[in-house]
């Protein structure tokens, strides 16, 4: 393709009269500018191979451009992304090959081997690393923040008390958390309520740490954490918890596995008892971002909220509550960007430029969606069986 081709079709992808003035530099050095005033960024594509790429499949070239230093970018990576999102660039392309991504990604069945695999390649990438930028207690999920302005540590800590007191915990229960991270949440269900917690994950360096973690506070009589995929509990345990907990693991699950999920969860559970789900999720179905299913979370399927509920009711869930995260995860992954930012330094002692570029694109691109894609982070609060014993006003279950 001639660059005079590919100014072209800059101009109908993007509008003259931006409000973010900007050029896209092409490998001929040809300039396309965009709005007026001083420049905010300036976005090089080095070769016709790259913006070729670009039109047939936009995220995974422009992510792989981006990471390989096919594209340059002189400004800020949040703000260019933003300007593509705001001009719903991907949506005038590519027609043909969203079928085609989307057929590869349904004929993809994720089984035990491929769970364990999949997450081992994201979680196990080492605790040094996760803790430079993750809050205190090391969760890898959507915060809640009650303010604008509140530091990540605070909003981290509100999730999980907000999160626990819909459980509606009780000494002497059992709780199971299914992809219970590096422990936060079961730790501090044992601490404030008593209740005796069992925490699942699939990544060795989760599971050495965050059983350090409980022994050193002081909580190995209350408190473990299993090396184990969900669908490998005993049936001896059937029927022997009084709460299931999962937050942000069941985006791992894959979508030909959301009925195994509820149906194993709905086993473990006694009679009436409560499961809370935090998931991202879509209210329509779409396919997966394919840079982020090849380079991030393989195996990775985010369900629709059609899919949930129907699949949970399947096996005797009754729906209680659901809550709306999606401006919370928007902000969540400002504070990640920021941190990783902060501490480039450090990072750079362990990791290639490659790599800090590949997880510089997740964190804002992942940011710039749930910004403007129709991305949600659902938490929903289900009973095994009807109760008629739910508060009234919601406010009651958090207190």
């Amino acid at each position: 393709m001639n660059s005079q081709k590919a100014r072209q079709i800059l101009s109908n992808l993007f509008s003259e009269d931006s409000p973010v003035p900007c050029k896209i530099t092409l490998w001929d050095n040809q300039e396309i500018h965009f709005g007026k005033g001083e420049l905010r960024f300036n976005l090089k594509i080095k070769d016709p191979q790259t913006f070729e790429a670009i039109l047939t499949q936009p995220s995974m070239a422009f992510g792989e451009g981006y990471v390989n230093g096919d594209i340059e970018i002189e400004g800020s990576l949040p703000e260019i992304l933003e300007w593509i999102y705001q001009n719903r660039a991907e949506e005038k392309l590519h027609p043909v090959q969203k079928a085609r991504i989307c057929w590869l990604h349904l004929k993809r069945k994720a089984g035990l081997g491929d769970s364990k695999r999949d997450v081992q390649y994201h979680y196990d990438r080492g605790n040094a690393f996760y803790r430079l930028w993750l809050d205190r207690g090391m969760n890898y999920s959507c915060a809640f923040f009650t303010t604008e302005d509140q530091d990540l540590d605070t909003a981290q800590e509100n999730k999980i008390q907000r999160s626990l007191k819909k459980l509606r915990l009780a000494p002497g229960q059992r709780l199971l958390d299914i992809g219970c991270g590096w422990g936060s949440v079961i730790i501090e269900a044992a601490k404030t309520y008593g209740v005796r917690a069992i925490g699942l994950t699939l990544s060795k360096q989760q599971y050495e740490l965050g059983t350090k973690r409980i022994m050193d506070a002081g909580l190995s009589d209350l408190v473990e954490i299993r090396l184990q995929d969900y669908r490998e509990v005993s049936s001896k345990e059937h029927g022997s918890f009084d709460r299931v907990i999962s937050i942000g693991m069941f985006e791992h699950v894959g979508r030909e596995n959301i009925s195994t999920f509820f149906k194993k969860a709905s086993s473990l559970l006694r009679d009436k008892g409560i499961m809370l789900l935090h998931t991202i999720g879509r209210t329509r179905f779409e396919e997966m971002d394919p840079w982020l299913t090849k380079y991030i979370f393989p195996g990775t399927y985010l369900p629709c909220l059609g899919e949930i509920m129907e699949e949970a009711q399947r096996y005797g869930f009754d729906f209680v509550d659901l809550e709306n995260l999606r401006r919370h995860y928007d902000k969540t992954l400002g504070h990640w960007a920021k941190r990783f930012e902060d501490h480039l330094g450090e990072i750079r002692k362990h990791a290639d430029e490659k790599f800090i570029r590949m997880w510089r694109f997740y964190l804002y691109s992942s940011q710039m969606a749930f910004r403007y894609n129709p991305l949600h982070v659902f938490q929903l609060l289900y009973s095994l069986g009807r109760r008629d014993d739910w508060p009234l006003v919601r406010e009651e279950l958090y207190t």
